[in-house]
């Protein structure tokens, strides 16, 4: 009996003991924010007391303890902004290098950030005001080095995300200032490319593009684009609407820079792809006699089936095949694309020319062509005789001739000399001043594969190199 009350009594005094200690505590408990939490600092400068340091031709170390605080504006996301942020507060904007990449996941568009100045150097790139970690005196003169990777975190500290910016809206370009607008965030509405359907960088010569942008006053900015963006390959839209971009400044230059295509305010490109939905084979129906213009906003893309290694086709030329035909993009200057690559080139406006029988797509200038892949052709196997029956139908394609003989000449491939199969004889010429025309032909029967080609009213076949025949 004892032990049944002392089991009560031990029940009891838990039972109180749990609820007096249950009473104590607070059920809503301290959840950190959604949108993060303010370091313990405070700002005691502006972006625009900041900027009041610089001194035109020289990067100044700043001395003071500054501290401002900004929002992010553009950040490295798209590759459009390389080891550089822009910040911006409610007295101007600042672009800062930093030797760090992919920062987006920790310095994100909308965060706010707090930036403690004291060591860091103020200078300019062309003009353009930039924060950095050093003064760079590599290249033989003084210039803004980017702030160590190591250090970044200690000048730049990340506050809240999710914080709303300001984005100056202008109807005309006119207003914007070299110096005070720099960097800002700005959205300019009524506006237009001057040449659209053309890829947003030179990814020819993979070099940064810059696309013209009118306003509806005739001003106009370059809207400058990475060719490391990954929206470098995309076509620019022909509509007019708004454009969105950090204004920047190279020397007396205007530019805009996109931080990605959901600043362009536009409908999408309306550009007639040659190639995808429409075929070269399309394309060639197009030419008359004589010269035809093809339309704005054309865009033709294939297989490069030639190989400007070897020198064989002209170095100002491309072979393009796609599975319906081929044709010829003569350029204004060499050629760099491989065998092999899928390409694109803008050709609204430009010229079908027949060139001594042969149809290509006269004087094209570099920068429209943009590589966006990889690609392989197989080529058609055929006789001799079809070919020279389809030559038209099939110029600049890929053929493979089984069972040949090659005659003539003085025994290597340079100038003319003759392939014959079992159904007849054609051409095979190759430039004397390609890299293998001094190279001996073979003997024995062989496989040859070649572009079919003409000149003048001959039909031909021209090897890309040596491993055509077999």
């Amino acid at each position: 009996m004892k032990s049944l009350k002392k089991l009560f009594r031990t029940i009891f005094f838990v039972g109180i003991t749990a609820i007096a200690f249950t009473s104590c505590v607070d059920d809503d408990f301290d959840n950190p924010p959604a949108n993060g939490s303010d370091p313990d600092l405070t700002a005691n400068a502006t972006i625009a007391d900041v900027k009041a340091l610089f001194v035109a031709g020289t990067v100044k170390t700043i001395d003071s303890n500054y501290i401002f605080q900004a929002i992010v504006i553009a950040d490295d996301k798209s590759g459009n902004f390389y080891k550089s942020i822009v910040l911006q507060d409610s007295t101007g904007a600042i672009n800062i290098q930093i030797d760090q990449s992919n920062y987006n996941s920790s310095y994100k568009i909308g965060r706010k950030v707090f930036v403690k100045c004291k060591g860091l150097v103020i200078g300019d790139y062309n003009g353009l005001i930039q924060l950095g970690g050093y003064d760079d005196n590599s290249g033989g003169s003084s210039s803004v080095g980017r702030i160590p990777q190591s250090l970044v975190p200690q000048h730049l500290v990340g506050g809240v995300w999710n914080q709303p910016y300001d984005t100056l809206v202008l109807s005309s370009m006119s207003p914007l200032q070299l110096v005070n607008d720099q960097n800002k965030l700005i959205r300019l509405d009524n506006v237009h490319f001057d040449t659209p359907c053309q890829t947003w960088a030179d990814m020819v010569g993979q070099t940064s593009g810059n696309r013209n942008l009118v306003d509806a006053f005739g001003n106009t900015i370059v809207v400058r684009t990475s060719n490391f963006a990954t929206f470098a390959s995309d076509l620019v839209p022909g509509a007019t609407g708004s454009v969105i971009g950090v204004f920047q400044t190279f020397g007396s230059t205007l530019q805009l820079v996109l931080r990605s295509l959901d600043d362009v305010l536009m409908a999408p490109p309306n550009c007639t792809v040659w190639g995808a939905t429409n075929k070269i084979r399309d394309l060639r129906s197009m030419f008359a006699q004589g010269t035809t213009t093809i339309p704005a906003g054309s865009v033709v893309k294939g297989i490069v089936i030639s190989d400007n290694s070897s020198g064989n086709i002209n170095y100002k030329n491309l072979v393009l095949q796609d599975s319906t035909g081929g044709i010829v993009i003569r350029f204004t200057g060499a050629n760099m694309f491989a065998l092999g690559d899928e390409v694109q080139v803008d050709i609204g406006g430009q010229a079908l020319y027949d060139y001594q029988g042969l149809l290509e797509i006269d004087a094209v200038a570099n920068s429209l062509a943009t590589k966006t892949g990889t690609g392989i052709i197989t080529p058609r196997v055929e006789t001799i005789t079809n070919i020279m029956a389809n030559a038209e139908a099939w110029e600049s394609t890929l053929v493979k001739i089984m069972n040949v003989n090659i005659s003539g000449g003085a025994g290597t491939y340079s100038g003319s000399v003759n392939v014959t199969d079992a159904t007849g004889i054609m051409t095979l010429y190759t430039n004397p001043a390609c890299s293998f025309a001094g190279v001996s032909y073979p003997t024995t029967t062989v496989n040859v594969t070649g572009i079919i080609s003409e000149f003048s009213t001959g039909k031909q076949l021209n090897l890309r190199n040596t491993t055509d025949v077999q």
